[in-house]
């Protein structure tokens, strides 16, 4: 099918809005207000360290201490960041996944003062039902798409048992609990370079990405950092 066709019959949409396109470059996701509002989100202070999200290291106690770095690009509250974050998990579209990826590597970027040549790409893997279900893995797919434009190895480095409770049913001590009995190391891993990345869509309580640290650092890697989409609020 030609452009003209696909132009015709497959006009893009606003990811939050749903505004028609027509003109969308190939990276864009948002009609011009919700682009404004998008930066808006991106610009909002954290209320506990004070500067903007993108500059906001804050990370759950339970991963003090145990991490490099962490990096969100905005906080999850709010109908415009809930859409985003959902539309995410739940809609397998390139160009929104293509455009996070974008601005999550710049967000590297700044956090390691482009120093991130010694670092490997993973990520939290999905639930394997709701892999099952929505046909991919959100996470995985930013990971590897960041990987590509920072040219970093990328691994498939943690497993997720079948058989575990979804993490948002469950409350803070649950979590933990869930956590600890659903992510393994992958046996035949064996770590290339002496720091990781691990992304995930949405850091909430911190449990699911604290498991995968311990294991991470387990496995022979010196310093892991983390870089998700979103970060709960407070």
């Amino acid at each position: 099918m030609n452009n003209f066709w696909k132009g015709l019959f497959f006009v893009r949409k606003c990811v939050v809005c749903g505004k028609a396109l027509p003109d969308a470059g190939e990276n864009t996701v948002f009609c011009a207000d919700c682009f404004r509002n998008y930066r808006k989100l991106r610009a909002d202070v954290c209320a506990h360290c004070g500067k903007t999200e993108n500059a906001c290291r804050c990370v759950p106690k339970k991963l003090w201490g145990k991490i490099g770095f962490s990096a969100h690009l905005f906080t999850f509250y709010g109908p415009l960041s809930r859409t985003i974050v959902y539309t995410a998990k739940l809609r397998n579209l390139p160009y929104l996944q293509r455009f996070l990826a974008h601005e999550l590597s710049d967000l590297i970027r700044e956090a390691t003062r482009d120093d991130f040549s010694d670092f490997t790409v993973t990520f939290a893997p999905r639930n394997p039902r709701r892999v099952a279900v929505c046909g991919f893995d959100q996470a995985e797919v930013l990971a590897r798409l960041t990987a590509e434009r920072l040219h970093l190895p990328f691994a498939r480095m943690f497993r997720h048992t079948y058989f575990s409770s979804l993490q948002k049913r469950l409350n803070a001590a649950e979590r933990e609990i869930n956590a600890n009995n659903s992510y393994f190391l992958r046996e035949d891993f064996v770590p290339q370079t002496k720091k990781l990345l691990i992304f995930d869509d949405v850091i909430t309580t911190g449990s699911t990405l604290s498991t995968l640290v311990s294991l991470a650092k387990l496995a022979g890697f010196r310093e892991v950092s983390i870089v998700c989409i979103a970060k709960a609020s407070a």
